[in-house]
């Protein structure tokens, strides 16, 4: 081992070559996996260029919850580039800024020859997670300072790397349920000031059953005793993200109704987002929950259309709430929107 400055220059004579032949072999693999694996060659040549410019975030999750082929992929894409980090810088004397410049470049035309070729796509985030990747493995063999041209020192090198790799995994994974699942401040729906249109809300939340199930609402319930036809709008100045709550059509109603369908529609800045039909005669009347994006609305109008002359068959809607974006959310997005 020669020591320059802070340089380590490792693997000299037939051991270097035994490596570099085993880089070259691995590298190999790598693009073959990135090209031609997963049934890459049997794409559509006409799909046209697919790519994705703005990033998303790191794609590096817990596997709980996940499609077991999509978090597959994501480990792969940072797994798979570990070793480059952890061998290049001991074959190729240079410090972090020059090899991670140099893998950003090399990935960057991988994924660029991915898109021309339609074996794949121009995606900006794994561009993120195979540098991610890399990186930790250039940090284990830093960490490991001596005899990391023994067999033991190559050891501990890949044992670093693993302990990284873990440690990494439970940090960005961490982060990514708490931006993806972790819900900020929630509001409930009669909270918010009218901008247009009336709208009755229950005042003493009165139970009742759907399907023999009894229902207690908790935080609000879209009263009984209103028009047939009811239109009422909220500005919401882009501060949700989501709307969740429940609806259904009473036992009482079902027995007295004409069964015709009663239909409420969102629409989010005059464009229709969501809607349901419910018939008081479905034959499988029960509670059902909904939940509505609402990232980026200004304006939120909720239509309820009912063309049975009982009024009784009216739907009711309850514990409806608005969620804000949490912390992180909020300062992500400031972030997209100076872009």
């Amino acid at each position: 081992m020669k020591k320059e400055g802070v340089i380590f220059i490792l693997y000299q004579g037939k051991l270097r070559k035994f490596i570099i032949v085993l880089l070259s072999l691995y590298t190999c693999l790598t693009l073959y996996f990135l090209f031609l694996g997963f049934d890459r060659s049997s794409s559509s040549p006409d799909q046209g260029l697919r790519y994705s410019l703005s990033p998303q975030g790191i794609p590096l999750h817990f596997p709980m919850g996940r499609d077991f082929k999509i978090w597959f992929f994501e480990m792969g894409n940072f797994v798979a580039f570990i070793p480059f980090g952890m061998v290049i810088p001991l074959l190729f004397r240079c410090g972090f800024i020059r090899f991670i410049s140099l893998f950003i470049l090399c990935i960057t035309m991988i994924e660029t020859v991915q898109m021309i070729s339609r074996l794949g796509a121009f995606d900006i985030d794994d561009i993120l997670i195979n540098t991610l990747g890399a990186a930790v493995g250039y940090g284990a063999q830093r960490v490991v300072m001596h005899h990391r041209n023994t067999l033991k020192g190559l050891i501990r090198i890949s044992l670093t790397a693993i302990i990284f790799s873990m440690v990494t995994i439970t940090v960005v994974g961490g982060l990514n349920h708490y931006l993806d699942n972790v819900d900020g401040k929630s509001v409930a729906l009669n909270e918010l000031a009218l901008s247009d249109g009336a709208v009755t809300w229950d005042e003493d939340l009165s139970g009742f059953t759907v399907g023999q199930t009894n229902v207690e609402p908790q935080i609000n319930l879209y009263s009984r005793e209103k028009q047939k036809t009811n239109e009422f709008s909220y500005l919401l100045n882009q501060k949700y993200k989501n709307m969740k709550g429940y609806f259904a059509i009473p036992d009482d109603a079902d027995q007295t109704a004409r069964h015709e369908p009663i239909t409420v529609s969102f629409i989010a800045d005059g464009t229709e987002i969501y809607s349901m039909v419910v018939s008081a005669n479905s034959g499988e009347n029960h509670p059902d929950s909904f939940r509505i994006p609402l990232k980026g609305v200004n304006a939120l109008t909720i239509k309820v259309f009912n063309d049975d002359s009982n009024v009784m068959t009216n739907i009711v809607m309850w514990d409806i709430t608005l969620t804000e974006p949490n912390t992180g959310q909020k300062f992500i997005n400031s972030i997209k929107s100076m872009f």
